[in-house]
């Protein structure tokens, strides 16, 4: 699996940023409690249990401190992953201070690619988050918004057309509308109820995902440009649940590499030429 990285420049100095990367209670505001797991690696460093709100349980071991502000953690899915190598340092940057992340994965690797960049960008937002709020407490209310897209280089073919809609978008029916959302995570296919769907001709369209504590709305939209169309996805207000949210972030990151599948079969559909766009 291809390593992932990610340079990130911050607003703040890099004496900031390395306080809120290297001491626990600064750590926990932004990325998930920090505790001690009663064990030592061989060179005497401890071994710490990470609960983050993406994830319930990471074994996380210190293999390397400086020079500099640098460090090197081995980070193990549930404790039981064959742990990736997460290497991370603060550099002073043109408007503050600059992160840099890279995370080697061991050969054999059950938690999917998409799923830890899904994570990383997470851990970015709460992070910008915490270092604008200072001293004070908490991650960014509620759950982060899905926002994705991609640019279809093929002017005539229409995403959002009731002919095409079923072929690229994990929906289903006995007809238009759609009544059903798919994803799929480790426990194979899940099915969530479409409680309503807004259209507009075929420049967008809304869907009302329930998905079981409140219904989230996805908005689907195309823009036409001079040669192809830009295809967006923006799927938000994720229900927050007394002692939950834990629970409802995995759920919107299954829901998010599930839109990032869904827009590569649209590309696929539209046929060949074309071209991905950023966040």
């Amino acid at each position: 699996m291809k390593a992932i990285e990610r340079a990130v420049p911050l607003p703040a100095s890099p004496d900031r940023v390395w306080r809120a990367l290297s001491v626990p209670a600064e750590i926990g505001r932004w990325l998930g409690g920090l505790g001690p797991y009663g064990e030592r690696t061989g060179g005497g460093l401890d071994t710490w249990i990470l609960s983050t709100p993406a994830l319930e349980y990471v074994r996380l071991g210190a293999a390397r401190i400086g020079p500099g502000r640098s460090l090197s953690v081995e980070w193990s899915e549930f404790g039981v992953e064959a742990p990736s190598l997460i290497r991370v340092a603060v550099e002073t940057g043109p408007a503050g201070a600059l992160l840099r992340v890279r995370e080697e994965f061991p050969h054999r690797r059950s938690v999917p690619r998409a799923a830890r960049e899904v994570f990383w960008d997470d851990c970015v937002e709460r992070l910008r988050f915490h270092l604008s709020e200072g001293d004070r407490s908490g991650a960014p209310p509620g759950i982060r918004s899905i926002a994705l897209g991609v640019r279809i280089p093929v002017g005539t073919w229409l995403p959002l057309h009731r002919g095409n809609l079923f072929r690229w978008l994990p929906v289903s029916g006995p007809g238009y509308p759609p009544t059903s959302f798919y994803v799929v995570d480790d426990a194979g296919p899940r099915r969530f109820p479409v409680r309503r769907v807004e259209d507009y001709f075929d420049e967008r369209i809304s869907l009302f995902v329930d998905v079981g504590d409140g219904v989230t709305r996805a908005v689907v939209r195309t823009a036409h440009e001079e040669g192809g169309v830009t295809l967006s996805v923006h799927h938000s207000q994720w229900p927050l649940v007394s002692g939950g949210e834990s629970r409802m972030t995995r759920l919107r990151d299954v829901f998010e590499i599930t839109w990032r599948a869904s827009l590569d079969r649209a590309m696929r559909a539209a046929g060949p030429g074309e071209e991905r766009h950023g966040r």
